[in-house]
């Protein structure tokens, strides 16, 4: 990996939350025309619902209603038509706060600052976090030096699909084996003997689409059945046994 790079896991004592709650606040649009036009039609192809028409929009949001209300922040990005069946908006914006409290939270083109992390894939999934950089060199060239530090979510390993390996055993009988859907899980097994020996085979398992299905019995249906039960978070992961002219004995290791 880059020597850039760096990943390890967090424990839950590092990773401290806090909620922020910004109630009571009021954001104001003035169209196109209107004595404080904040808002600016970019591209207008005039089609229903006004879709594909595209706005620039520098929103402004004060703490109340009064003539003595606050400037708290303003909404600044772009806005488009996007429904051709039913009128609806994508909106995206920056909230750039000109409140003294919250000045270190806008995205303004400052000498230092910092951008907000809102998703990622692969290694970076589902990422959230902050880029704080630090303009280095301006001009008709601009360098800005970046620190990126985020959180990630980490998904286990997909379950391996299982390996076919066998028959094992003598020349008689006929082969038995699974036809409908692959297995992901076993559920249960169902063993029925008779004078220490398995006659048969029966179970049930989940397939690859989180369906359950039984096999068996595979063998005649006689002597005394015992059904084995795996919980949800149990996995087979090994079976072995010992074999004769039938088989003798089964064992399973789970997880």
């Amino acid at each position: 990996m880059a020597k850039y790079f760096q990943s390890a896991p967090v424990s839950n004592e590092a990773l401290k939350h806090k909620e922020i709650l910004l109630d009571g606040l009021y954001m104001h649009e003035d169209l196109d025309g209107s004595p404080n036009q904040n808002q600016k039609t970019i591209v207008n192809p005039n089609l229903p619902l006004q879709f594909g028409c595209t706005v620039a929009n520098d929103w402004t949001i004060y703490d109340g209603l009064g003539a003595d209300k606050k400037l708290v922040a303003r909404a600044q990005g772009p806005h488009m038509g996007a429904g051709v069946a039913k009128g609806s908006w994508f909106i995206c914006f920056n909230m750039v706060f000109v409140d003294d409290r919250c000045l270190l939270g806008h995205f303004e083109e400052p000498v230092e600052g910092e951008w907000a992390i809102l998703g990622g894939t692969g290694e970076f999934a589902y990422a959230q976090g902050v880029v704080t950089f630090k303009k280095v060199q301006d001009g008709s060239t601009r360098v800005r030096q970046l620190q990126i530090r985020a959180i990630c979510l980490s998904f286990p390993s997909s379950l391996s699909m299982p390996t076919k390996m066998g028959p094992w055993g003598g020349n008689g009988g006929s082969i038995q084996d699974i036809t409908t859907g692959t297995p992901m899980r076993l559920q249960s097994v169902t063993l029925s003997s008779e004078s220490s020996w398995i006659v048969s085979l029966a179970f049930t398992y989940i397939d690859k689409l989180g369906k359950r299905r039984n096999e068996g019995p595979w063998g005649p249906d006689k002597g005394n059945s015992q059904t084995i039960e795996f919980g949800p978070k149990e996995y087979v992961t090994e079976i072995s046994g010992t074999i004769d002219n039938v088989i003798s004995s089964l064992l399973s290791r789970q997880t």
